[in-house]
């Protein structure tokens, strides 16, 4: 028989040191969605500044602005292929249909990024022709829209499972009250993370919405525009961070 002792946890002097901050900045700088949002943050605190910062000599607004546009470009050279990850997603449920809210959450993301990155095309190297650019604009915030109804509806029903677990376990009570009280904890966190997902999909709806309308009254504000795109980023960045 096996010595019960092979089944203790090893001791904390045998344990591998915790990741240390380099460490963890090289893992999330590895992943594409970490660069990608160190750039959204770049890009939407350049336009808040921009837009509610103190005035600027005309020489540095323009290096700012210069540079904003440099990086909202670069963001979407480095985005190339993102609309295959919401194909995959997709076609997992062959041969059965998606439901409903993921085919809207999925295909609106991924017809979003595919129209992105053909405007990117247009306006990069100019090989689609200009005049395409408006057409792709308006579909790709049109299903970025609609894309991110679906993720909210879905993203707030997992929240309300999450709770109502919470509340059940609460309700039933457990023998051992230390494992009770990790277990809450645990899916406390879980219900922290998928409310700010939904604060997230929010504040990134807010670009589309004021693409789609034209940017009339309170969205035609670039102070709010700015600030909804910064703070998406700083949840994502946030996730992000935690995953890797």
């Amino acid at each position: 028989m096996a010595s019960s002792e092979s089944s203790k946890p090893a001791p904390a002097a045998d344990r591998p040191p915790p990741r240390g901050f380099l460490a963890h900045l090289e893992a999330y700088l590895a992943r594409r969605d970490g660069v990608d949002k160190l750039l959204k943050i770049s890009c939407y605190a350049a336009r808040l500044l921009l837009a509610a910062g103190p005035p600027l000599p005309p020489p540095a607004s323009a290096r700012l602005r210069s540079f904003e546009s440099s990086v909202a470009l670069s963001r979407k050279a480095f985005r190339v292929g993102k609309f295959l990850h919401s194909l995959n997603v997709l076609r997992a449920h062959y041969p059965h249909p998606p439901p409903a809210l993921a085919l809207l959450a999925h295909g609106g993301e991924g017809v979003h990024h595919l129209a992105e990155q053909l405007a990117w095309l247009a306006e990069a190297g100019g090989l689609l022709h200009a005049r395409l650019l408006l057409v792709l604009q308006r579909l790709g915030a049109w299903a970025d829209l609609l894309g991110l109804a679906g993720s909210v509806a879905i993203k707030l029903g997992e929240a309300a499972e999450i709770e109502s677990s919470i509340k059940k376990l609460l309700a039933e009570g457990c023998d051992c009250e230390e494992e009770q009280r990790e277990a809450v904890r645990t899916m406390q966190g879980e219900l922290l993370l998928k409310r700010a997902s939904v604060a997230q999909v929010v504040a990134d709806a807010v670009v589309p919405l004021r693409d789609v309308t034209g940017g009339k009254g309170l969205l035609g504000s670039s102070t709010l525009m700015a600030a909804a795109g910064l703070l998406s980023a700083l949840i994502s960045m946030c996730k992000n961070w935690k995953c890797c």
